[in-house]
């Protein structure tokens, strides 16, 4: 007997599936829900922070000070919340900041909801990256694992140098979960996250 109406009706069945998982990370998933108090927090906070301008990334005075920042974190340097080391946080920013400019090829994890409303939260409205935020599988990185800490601050400030130096939208890729953004939008995520990790170290 022909098994191939059988192995049709599997294949349909395992599509259909994969539809109904994606659909539902497009509306909710856990890291949305993970994130939900933090920035619920930060909502709050905003209005009695300065606000910032992604324009103003783009500058001789904001490579200088990020990069005394930079040369400021130690094997020793004590952890403020959270739970990496800080050869860990340096690595962490390099796949975050390298990958729109052609350093890291991390896969694409964007969906409807983090390109929209979680970019216009997290990019565009808040002033500081809110502690406690759930984040995207790729930019996790096992307790266990280490890093060379000056190799991984050597490549942290060519890459904090190419970024202030690219001041169009042309020079950026897309971001693994916001998906497209303009330099403006760089310029405020990028300050944002990089003066988040720094300062949970203290520098």
């Amino acid at each position: 007997m022909d098994n191939t109406p059988t192995k049709t009706n599997d294949t349909n069945a395992n599509i259909e599936m994969t539809q109904k998982v994606k659909l539902k990370r497009s509306i909710i998933n856990k890291y949305l829900l993970g994130s939900m108090f933090p920035i619920c927090i930060a909502i709050l906070k905003e209005p009695f922070l300065k606000g910032i301008r992604g324009k103003d990334f783009f500058s001789e005075k904001t490579l200088q000070a990020l990069t005394k920042r930079v040369n400021n974190v130690a094997t020793q340097s004590q952890r403020q919340w959270g739970t990496m080391s800080p050869d860990q946080m340096v690595h962490h920013l390099n796949l975050a900041t390298g990958s729109p400019l052609g350093y890291f090829d991390l896969p694409d994890e964007s969906y409807l909801m983090s390109r929209t409303v979680s970019k216009w939260l997290l990019v565009d409205l808040l002033s500081e990256q809110p502690k406690g935020l759930q984040i995207p599988l790729t930019f996790k990185i096992p307790p266990t694992e280490h890093f060379d800490l000056e190799h991984e601050k050597n490549l942290l400030l060519e890459i904090i140098n190419k970024a202030c130096n690219s001041k169009t939208t042309a020079n950026w890729g897309q971001h693994p979960l916001f998906g497209r953004m303009s330099d403006n939008e760089w310029g405020r995520l990028f300050t944002t996250h990089i003066d988040y990790h720094l300062k949970q170290f203290g520098v």
